[in-house]
């Protein structure tokens, strides 16, 4: 019994500093992932740039109908998440979106950041929770700097966030994108809820960059009014 008190309590006091750190929220476990655009397949879309872990760190998605034919469509959260970024980073990144993701491997949690650049337009907000194939903005140009194409990478490192230049380029902080999709595209089904750190990036340095509106969470809020066999993990940048 005191097991089951000192459990009960140690969620309590996980939940009641959620609530209170909005440094801090919450996402469940992925499922699984997908591909961004055309999901769950790529259907129709295909890399006019792939991924190079000493050169271009992420990959280029148009569309397979020509060039300017995938401005506008739809961009997808790859998997269940929550959205860390979501702002106009101007210069060459444009509107960004970053989405942090908890997922089972090897009976450990883990974690990934997805991102998604140059689009035309946001349609989430940091802290907001999205599920799997959820619409999250569209295709775009970065302001006009570039053809139509989405610019997408998988993070190891989740200090990364849009600034390259603070961490090595090596496979300890990048993915390959389409490699970890391929490679994670059914995982084992968990109910579990796990905590989330916000505010782990290195920020750009030039002025003028201002965060969309904050979602108001409250996935937090409704997990006071679940059952007791929620686990709770404390979030950690060691993610190895």
């Amino acid at each position: 019994m005191s097991r089951l008190l000192l459990a009960i309590g140690l969620c309590s006091t996980l939940i009641g500093t959620a609530l209170c750190d909005s440094n801090i929220t919450a996402t469940r476990i992925a499922d699984g992932f997908d591909f961004p655009l055309g999901s769950p397949n790529a259907d129709g879309y295909c890399k006019s740039r792939g991924f190079s872990i000493v050169g271009h760190l992420g990959e280029d998605w148009v569309s397979a109908a020509g060039p300017g034919v995938a401005y506008q469509k739809p961009v997808c959260s790859i998997g269940i998440g929550v959205v860390t970024l979501a702002r106009d980073f101007r210069r060459a990144w444009g509107n960004a979106i970053v989405i942090r993701h908890a997922y089972l491997e090897g009976g450990q949690v883990k974690f990934a950041d997805s991102l998604y650049a140059h689009l035309d337009k946001i349609l989430v907000a940091e802290g907001q929770p999205v599920s799997r194939g959820q619409q999250i903005g569209t295709v775009g140009n970065a302001h006009g700097l570039y053809a139509p194409h989405l610019h997408f990478e998988v993070h190891k490192n989740l200090t990364i966030g849009v600034v390259h230049t603070a961490v090595t380029r090596d496979f300890n902080n990048y993915q390959d994108p389409t490699m970890f999709v391929s490679t994670h595209r059914s995982l084992k089904m968990s109910r579990d809820i796990v905590s989330v750190a916000m505010n782990t990036y290195v920020m750009p340095t030039f002025q003028g960059i201002r965060p969309k509106p904050p979602f108001h969470n409250t996935l937090v809020a409704k997990l006071s009014h679940s059952d007791e066999k929620k686990r709770w993990n404390l979030f950690s940048l060691d993610n190895n």
